[in-house]
């Protein structure tokens, strides 16, 4: 069970980091990372983690995990993607344990 939360947790990592930077997620993204029957919970799961990701000044956005910043919209995408991978991981594999029981 949790080598399967892993896998689902890495696939959604850069939509997680895509979504965090205000960058658009096309709905197919979802579908690829985790299934048509998954995707809402992907969309759940990536909104909650997301939150804690970054922190929005006017239009400048700063990283909440190392307070770093400001960056651009792909500026704060490739910082979260090369420099916060695990954190993301971690965060995302905690939120999709939580949805599974919710459901159980």
């Amino acid at each position: 069970m949790d080598s399967g939360i892993s896998i689902t947790a890495e696939k959604l990592v850069e939509v997680t980091a895509k979504y965090a930077s205000q960058i658009s997620v096309k709905e197919d993204e979802y579908i690829r990372a985790v299934g048509f029957s998954s995707k809402d919970m992907g969309k759940r799961v990536v909104a909650r983690v997301s939150f804690w990701l970054v922190n929005q000044e006017s239009t400048l956005l700063y990283c909440r995990l190392c307070n770093k910043g400001p960056f651009t919209k792909r500026g704060m995408f490739l910082h979260l993607t090369r420099m916060h991978h695990s954190e993301i991981k971690l965060l995302l594999e905690e939120e999709i344990k939580r949805e599974i029981k919710a459901i159980l």
